[in-house]
Parts: structure tokens; C-alpha cells; sequence
């Protein structure tokens, strides 16, 4: 039983020592209290995970409720943010990304009530979303470039960006959050940064300056990119299909960032190319874009009036985002382009996943390593499909006709490359079909299984337990406490392993109505 009271009283004397006027007159010992309050609410967060599952009330509930009502119920919660705001916008480096993540955090905590986000409604009021946004641009802009170059002095931009972006993101994930930073230009702003257009090439890392301390080029560009599209799509999950006005700032976001998106997608696409995890995540984020934003009819009209203008924007992604599928979606093949790229994914490589037992499966495929980047390319692979399908729709009134593909190749000058070919709709939707079996039977088996701990040997569950790559377990673990475990692990496979054929069964359906439109053009 966790110690509710004495847990809750501690956090109010960490607010409250926060607000002193020791406090309130240096930085580092305000910057150090956060820095506490961080540490206590990350605690919380993780349990209110582990209880997630859980019907009944536990300690653990009652203490994010406390942790809550400490800030909601007195003017505690206001003065807090009024300082760790102000520090946000003004501190300085260091202490500027602890006061964006105290801010993310205690958005998180606010996040747990149904009514308007109080962070949201803060920050509305004080004006600190203009500040925040803008700075973007002003400030950030050109320091963040700087943290591209071989050399750099000094990588707090970067560290401030992704604090800021994390905080960002997670006031999106509410439609109260996300309409305030659209409001204040976080997609203009977005779409006019020069650092997202310095991707580094591929050859960059190789030569010249190597720090352990200091990550590759490409690797701090990754933590640049990222950050910002999975903002934007944050954004765009909340934007109304008949917002045009917004939409067309998403679609300005791809046009200004044209070249790195194709260059992403491209780049995934490649057989002489090297997929790291990395790569995969900007592919999946890339393709997720390019497809929302060619859902919208009237961003493709006004590209299509703009044709021959130079103007580039997402119909001048259409080929790339179709050479994913051949590459992707009709084998396995992409795993021997598939590598490591740092100690962590080095060592999930050599953990196994006990998802699937696959006896033709390799050890990287079923490697925890292989399994993420095999969840990443069955994104990828939804996304392309689901693009096709909603290019492929024919709106009401318009000429333009369907046009049949049945070769593998997609050449980048043939216009006839409109869609999937036949022959690889066919193939993946043969593919995915013994896939999606498997994994029905992989999942009833892990869930039957966590019901039965039983059934296991003691062998059987100290393989199972020690193979797993997110816990730390004692050795001493008595058989009864393995059981319980175990019991957990499967049954968070289980539905793992139901998540991921759930998404397979869509993108098959997807996959089958493109079959259709290739058949009704010979029928009709």
C-alpha cells in the first residue's frame, strides 16, 4: 500500500517552496525545486500506468487525484504557473528546458480533468502562447541551425526545442490545446523555420569531426524533425475535413519542407539504402502527412492550378510515397537493409520479442529491435494504401479517369503510375492474410496462456520473464511471483500482437478496394 498522505504532503511543500521568496529571487534554486517536482511527477505518471488496467480505485489513482487537487483547489496552482511560465519564455538555457518539461507535466496532471485544460486557459489569458510560438522563429530559429553544424559551441537550442515541442504536442492531443496554437501560428511559424531544411547527407557523419558527447548530424537533425511532424499531425488530427483555411497551412508546412520530406521517403525507399530506426520514424510520420493532406480536394485543386508554376507540394510527392509498397509491402527483404544504429538498439537486437514463433523467421526479425521496426514499416505500408485509395477516389463531376497498373516497376517518369500495380496489390493482400492469421493464433495463444500461467515450466517462465526488454527482474523471483508476472507480460503480448493485425486487417481492406476500382474499370 503506497503511503497516500505523507507522498500528497511532500508535493505541497515542493510547490509551495517553489512560490518562497528564497525561491523567487534565484533561479537555481527555483530551477532545482522543478527539477524535484519533475522527478515526483514522473513517479506519479508511471503509476498511474501501471494502474491503468485496473477497475477499483487504488492508492496510486488517489494520489494523481491529490496531486491534482493540491494545485486546483487554492491559488497554489496559478502562482506556479506564473513562475514557471514566465521562466519558460525568459530563463535561461538550462533552466528554459526544465520550466517547458515542469510545464508538460503539469499539463499532464490538468489533462486528467474533463474540463478546458487550465494550462490552456493560463497561457491564453497571459499571452505566453505568442511568446512561445514566435520565439520559434525570432530567436530559435537560426541557434537551432547552428546545432547542425560539424562542430557545434553548444546544443542547448536543441535541448530547449524538444522541451518546448514535447509540451506542445501534448496541449495538441486536446482540441482546446491544439485550436490555441493554431490560432497563434505554430503552423506558419513551423513552415517558415530554415533548420528543418538542413538535413545532412547521408556521407556527412563520415568524414571529419567524431565527439562521443555530441550525437551525429544526423541524429540531431532527426531530433529537430521529428519533434515538428509529429506536431503538425497532432494538429492535423484535430482540424475539421472542411477547415480549408487551416488545411492550406498544412499544406504550406509540406511545400516550404518539400525536399526533405521527398528526400525521407525516398531515401526509405531505396534498396542501396541503410534503414535505421530513425529513417522508418520520419518515413512513417512523412507518409502519415502527405496522406492527410491529400485527403483535402481543395489543397489537390489549387496544386492543380498551380501546375507548371514551379510551385512543389504533396502531388509532387506521389511517386515517392508509391515506391514505398514495392520496397515495403510485398516481402520481408527490407530487413536485410535493417541496422542498429546505437548501444540501445544494439542490445533490444539481441533480445527476442516472443511475439511470434516464427521458426523462418531471423533472430533480428524476432528481435524486440526487429518487432518495433516491423510495427514502423506496417505504418508505412497503411499509410501509402490509404494515400492511394484517397487519390484514386473520383469526386463527383470530375473527368479525370481511373487509370489501370499491372507491372511491379514504379519509373519515376511514367505517368502511368498512378496507383499500386495489380500484381503487388495481390501479393500483399496474399501476405497479409497468412499474416493476419498467424497473429490471431499468436494472440489467443499469449492471452490463453496468461489465464493458465499453470501450464508454463519454471524453464518456460524464467525464459519468458528474463527475455522481456521492459522490466529489470530479481533472480530470486519465487515461482509464484514469475507466474504473476508472466501473466502480465503475456497478456500485454497478446494485445500487442492484436493491435498490430487489427491495423493489418485495415490496410488490407484498403489494399481490396483498389482491387475493386482495378476490376470496375473493365467491367464498366
Amino acid at each position: 500500500q503506497l503511503p497516500v498522505e505523507p507522498l500528497l504532503d511532500a508535493w505541497r511543500q515542493l510547490v509551495l517552496a517553489a512560490l518562497t521568496p528564497a525561491a523567487q529571487a534565484s533561479l537555481q534554486l527555483r530551477g532545482n525545486v522543478y527539477a524535484s517536482m519533475l522527478h515526483f511527477l514522473g513517479g506519479v505518471r508511471k503509476l498511474a500506468a501501471a494502474s491503468a488496467d485496473e477497475n477499483e480505485v487504488r492508492p496510486r489513482s488517489r494520489l494523481v487525484a491529490g496531486a491534482l487537487d493540491v494545485l486546483s483547489n487554492s491559488t497554489l496552482g496559478d502562482r506556479l504557473l506564473e513562475t514557471v511560465s514566465a521562466d519558460a519564455a525568459d530563463a535561461s538555457d538550462a533552466w528554459k528546458t526544465v520550466a517547458f518539461s515542469l510545464l508538460d507535466a503539469v499539463a499532464a496532471l490538468y489533462a486528467s480533468e474533463t474540463r478546458p485544460n487550465r494550462v490552456v486557459l493560463f497561457l491564453t489569458h497571459k499571452n505566453f502562447f505568442s511568446s512561445y510560438v514566435g520565439a520559434l522563429i525570432r530567436r530559435e530559429d537560426q541557434a537551432l541551425q547552428l546545432t547542425l553544424q560539424p562542430d557545434p559551441a553548444s546544443l542547448n537550442a536543441l535541448y530547449i526545442y524538444e522541451a518546448k515541442m514535447a509540451f506542445f504536442i501534448r496541449l495538441a492531443q486536446r482540441q482546446d490545446g491544439a485550436d490555441k496554437l493554431i490560432e497563434n501560428g505554430v503552423l506558419d511559424v513551423l513552415a517558415d523555420c530554415s533548420f528543418l531544411n538542413m538535413r545532412p547527407s547521408a556521407s556527412s557523419d563520415a568524414a571529419g569531426f567524431a565527439d562521443a558527447f555530441i550525437p551525429a548530424r544526423a541524429e540531431r537533425f532527426h531530433q529537430l524533425l521529428m519533434p515538428a511532424l509529429d506536431l503538425v499531425l497532432a494538429l492535423a488530427a484535430k482540424i475539421g475535413r472542411d477547415n480549408v483555411t487551416v488545411w492550406m497551412k498544412v499544406a504550406r508546412f509540406v511545400s516550404q519542407h518539400h525536399g526533405v520530406l521527398e528526400a525521407v521517403l525516398k531515401e526509405a525507399a531505396l534498396p542501396a539504402h541503410p534503414l535505421s530506426m530513425a529513417l522508418l520514424a520520419e518515413a512513417k510520420a512523412a507518409s502519415a502527412l502527405v496522406f492527410y493532406v491529400a485527403r483535402q480536394r481543395a489543397v489537390l485543386d489549387r496544386e492543380t492550378a498551380l501546375a507548371g508554376s514551379g510551385h512543389v507540394g504533396v502531388t509532387s510527392l506521389h511517386l515517392p510515397m508509391l515506391a514505398l509498397l514495392p520496397k515495403l509491402s510485398s516481402s520481408r527483404s527490407w530487413f536485410q537493409r535493417l541496422a542498429p544504429t546505437n548501444d540501445v538498439e544494439r542490445a533490444q537486437a539481441l533480445v527476442s520479442a516472443a511475439l511470434y514463433d516464427d521458426e523462418d523467421a531471423t533472430d533480428v526479425e524476432r528481435s524486440v529491435f526487429g518487432q518495433q521496426a516491423s510495427d514502423l514499416v506496417d505504418a508505412i505500408v497503411q499509410n501509402a494504401i490509404a494515400y492511394a485509395q484517397a487519390v484514386t477516389e473520383r469526386p463527383t463531376g470530375s473527368s479525370r479517369m481511373f487509370r489501370p497498373a499491372f507491372a511491379w516497376p514504379i519509373e519515376h517518369n511514367r505517368e502511368s503510375d498512378y496507383l499500386p500495380s495489380l500484381a503487388l496489390l495481390v501479393a500483399f493482400v496474399r501476405q497479409s492474410l497468412t499474416q493476419i492469421t498467424r497473429g490471431r493464433r499468436a494472440r489467443d495463444e499469449k492471452l490463453r496462456l496468461a489465464q493458465n500461467s499453470a501450464e508454463m515450466t519454471t524453464a518456460d517462465l524464467r525464459k519468458l520473464v528474463s527475455a522481456s526488454p521492459y522490466v529489470e527482474v530479481s533472480d530470486d523471483l519465487s515461482t509464484v511471483q514469475m507466474r504473476a508476472l508472466a501473466s502480465v507480460l503475456l497478456t500485454q503480448q497478446g494485445r500487442r500482437i492484436g493491435r498490430s493485425t487489427s491495423m493489418l486487417v485495415s490496410t488490407v481492406e484498403q489494399a481490396l478496394v483498389l482491387l475493386w476500382r482495378h476490376l470496375s474499370f473493365f467491367i464498366s
